[in-house]
């Protein structure tokens, strides 16, 4: 259905330093280091503005969360926007550094 993206719809593609996921179109990106081997640094969540509005920076979140309980490494949120919605999701807490 147009306009709606579920978590577990978003394909994370890693290109080393950068992760994307394609919405319609257009490209969601995370910008990402290492601080530690198991402690990825989360510099940067984008969203274009053409997909604005629709919570896809949440659900993008989501699915690096979900990556990182996976893959079994923790996350350290640089960015304002991957910090407060870490905070905003106890259910996360379990990959904050």
């Amino acid at each position: 259905m147009a306009g709606r993206t579920k978590m577990s719809d978003l394909v994370l593609k890693d290109s080393g330093q950068r992760l994307t996921a394609d919405v319609e179109g257009h490209e969601l990106e995370i910008r990402y280091g290492w601080a530690k081997p198991d402690v990825m640094r989360v510099d940067f969540v984008g969203v274009p503005s053409v997909l604005g509005g629709r919570g896809l920076g949440t659900k993008l979140v989501g699915a690096l969360v979900e990556k990182a309980r996976q893959d079994g490494f923790q996350l350290l949120p640089v960015c304002g926007f991957a910090r407060v919605q870490l905070q905003r999701h106890p259910e996360w807490q379990d990959v904050v550094h």
